[in-house]
């Protein structure tokens, strides 16, 4: 595709009228001066570089957000989910707004959970506890 000529002004071509001094020679030694801004930048170009280099990459970082370590261990203990779907059930439903129908389909499926974790939790303390009929002073022969 050809552009077709147009005109142009001609002060376009021309250069400004800036009054350009008399050109010096450059010593070496003013290249080796960095000015105060340039000190500035390599200075925080030579920390940011040093910080990446203690710090692990961006997505390390994430991911160890989205999988805390756990640092107390009752928070995954078996009475800590019944509490939580206790809460749940008590002061969070209530206030939900939802559909009854949802609500008590959530309440109903909810209870369930409940069910099932403390007969797990009774089955678990069956389990660890003595039994009665066992003298500790007492040992099998067999």
């Amino acid at each position: 595709m050809k552009i077709p000529d147009r005109l142009m002004p001609g002060d376009r071509y021309r250069a400004s009228r800036a009054d350009a001094g008399p050109i010096g020679r450059i010593d070496a030694e003013s290249f080796d001066q960095t000015p105060p801004k340039d000190t500035a930048f390599t200075r925080a170009v030579s920390e940011s570089r040093s910080r990446q280099t203690e710090q692990p990459a961006l997505a390390d970082r994430l991911d160890a957000l989205a999988q805390p370590a756990a640092s107390d261990s009752r928070s995954y203990e078996n009475a800590r989910s019944i509490e939580l779907l206790q809460h749940v059930v008590d002061s969070i439903l209530p206030k939900l707004e939802a559909d009854d129908d949802i609500v008590a389909m959530a309440r109903d499926i909810i209870g369930e959970e409940l069910e099932w974790r403390q007969a797990w939790e009774g089955r678990m303390n069956e389990a660890m506890a003595p039994s009665l009929d066992d003298d500790p002073g007492e040992k099998s022969l067999s």
